[in-house]
């Protein structure tokens, strides 16, 4: 497959996903601006219901003692009591003139009762304060009150104390409290009461800063009262209303990050399988050539004995001519031994390769096969040496294809020694297993190479890739036949310094 081809669906592929995940992000966005809008409706609704309580529990107070004598009826009823007291003063003397002591009765069902006891210090006040010369009618109490909250000698720009009694942090936080949940919001928050007149806080907030809260979003005015003619605001503060949303909005981000991880595996995943289609088809040209490589050169050298038995003069010399023919022979072999490497690697992953087992010495198999190489080796001035230390050298395994597993490691090691090749073959025991390790002095692999030297077709890079006769086949059918046999294959090596390959076959299975 061309780079082009793989670069070119690699930007299609990004660019669709791209675009994708941008289109699934602006609806997440849009989606996130609907659930705002309903979140603040929801919240406006709460705040403005929260204003109505506090609205009624203000008219409520505003009844006065003798009217709320069966009151003394609903001690059982009693949730908790709060004490105050507020001074009465003339603005004109800026002097107090009385007090009035206030007991506040939260009852079950949200009801709220007062009890007020009037004191004054100066007896002249009582014709315009006093309580019980309001008649009885309820609307001449109402018409009453208000004309002594217009009158310029009480003091309504801040709140009394026993309107803040009423309207205590406990108290508010409960019905804020309450009219979010009936809206189901069930999240954090923070409240203040503040008073615009005077720049105060009536009531503080908790977890923001003053100058935070100012700045929030849910600001509601309280209604007119008798109580207080500044205006005063409650305010409602949430810290995080993106977790709000997010929240509830759970189920359609989670499918949305589902959906993103879905398109990013799968993008990865065509990706990544292209680079690999690459990779075989690079290592299966790899293949190939050297394929071609080494089928050309015997059949070439058969072809050119082939020729010379043509010539009569070759024909009439018998020695010369059994030459001849014993090069056709060997070089016959020789191809007929690559086929086998590929037929029986094709045998092996199809799973259909028969192991025949006996038992075997590995102590004589290996001493007949440095034997064979000896003559080999010393045309190169290197050596062989062989320290069989094994105790027990006798392993349940298929002759031909152990033999075929050594020759691969001991051709390699001999193959990339560049000159004066040392080779080291020992073997090792245990109660359970017999180790072959086959070292040489050779030009190594690079660590990152160890595990990918096993696998089909793969040759370490080094240059001329036919500097070296070999076609990637060698150590990926050593590794199969090894683990057929129930064994492992691993390697120690450093460029420069050598390879050991470690063969384990355990003595039984």
């Amino acid at each position: 497959m061309k780079r082009i081809v793989i670069f070119s669906i690699a930007v299609i592929l990004v660019t669709s996903s791209f675009f994708l995940m941008l289109t699934i992000f602006q609806l997440y966005k849009d989606a996130e601006k609907v659930q705002k809008s309903i979140l603040t409706r929801e919240i406006l609704s709460a705040g403005s219901e929260v204003v109505n309580k506090i609205d009624g529990l203000l008219k409520g107070d505003t009844l006065p003692s003798s009217t709320i004598v069966q009151a003394t009826d609903t001690t059982p009823n009693v949730v908790f009591q709060k004490q105050g007291k507020r001074f009465l003063l003339d603005p004109a003397k800026v002097t107090p003139i009385g007090v009035v002591k206030t007991t506040i009765s939260y009852l079950k069902n949200d009801v709220v009762l007062t009890d007020n006891d009037t004191i004054y210090f100066d007896t002249t006040y009582i014709n315009m304060f006093s309580p019980t010369l309001y008649p009885i009618d309820n609307n001449q109490i109402n018409t009453t009150l208000q004309q002594v909250s217009k009158s310029d000698n009480v003091n309504l720009i801040e709140m009394d104390s026993n309107t803040i009694l009423l309207l205590n942090e406990e108290y508010l936080n409960r019905i804020i409290k309450e009219a979010l949940v009936e809206q189901n919001i069930e999240a954090k928050f923070d409240f203040a009461l503040y008073n615009s007149y005077t720049t105060q806080f009536v009531i503080s907030p908790h977890i923001v800063d003053p100058a935070s809260i100012l700045n929030s979003e849910f600001i509601f005015s309280l209604k007119p009262s008798e109580k207080f003619i500044a205006p005063h605001y409650l305010i409602i503060y949430f810290k995080d209303q993106r977790r709000i949303l997010f929240q509830r909005m759970s189920t359609i981000t989670t499918f949305i990050l589902a959906l993103i991880a879905i398109i990013s595996f799968l993008n990865i995943y065509t990706l990544y399988h292209l680079y690999r289609l690459k990779k075989i088809s690079d290592i299966k040209n790899d293949f190939i050539n050297n394929m071609t490589h080494e089928f050309k050169t015997p059949i070439s050298t058969i072809s050119l004995a082939c020729e010379a038995l043509e010539d009569p003069d070759i024909s009439s010399k018998p020695q010369l001519r059994d030459s001849y023919i014993s090069i056709i022979s060997d070089e016959n072999n020789r191809l007929k031994k690559m086929v086998n490497n590929i037929l029986e690697l094709a045998q092996l992953k199809k799973g259909q390769l028969r192991i025949y087992e006996e038992h075997l010495d590995i102590h004589k198999l290996i001493s007949s096969i440095c034997i064979d190489f000896s003559l080999q080796i010393s045309s190169k001035n290197g050596k062989i040496s062989q320290y069989l230390y094994a105790k027990n050298p006798i392993i349940f395994a298929d002759s031909s294809h152990i033999h075929n597993v050594i020759v691969n490691l001991i051709e390699n090691a001999i193959k990339y020694s560049q000159e004066n090749p040392d080779i080291v073959v020992r073997t090792e025991s245990d109660r359970r297993n017999l180790f072959i390790k086959i070292a040489d002095n050779g030009i190594g692999i690079a660590k990152k190479n160890h595990k990918r030297i096993f696998q089909d077709f793969y040759r370490v890079s080094s240059g001329n890739i036919h500097d070296n006769k070999g076609h990637g086949l060698g150590l990926a059918y050593v590794k199969r036949i090894v683990e057929l046999h129930g064994g492992s294959i691993s390697l120690n090596s450093e460029p420069s310094k050598g390879c050991e390959f470690v063969i384990s076959i355990p003595y039984k299975r």
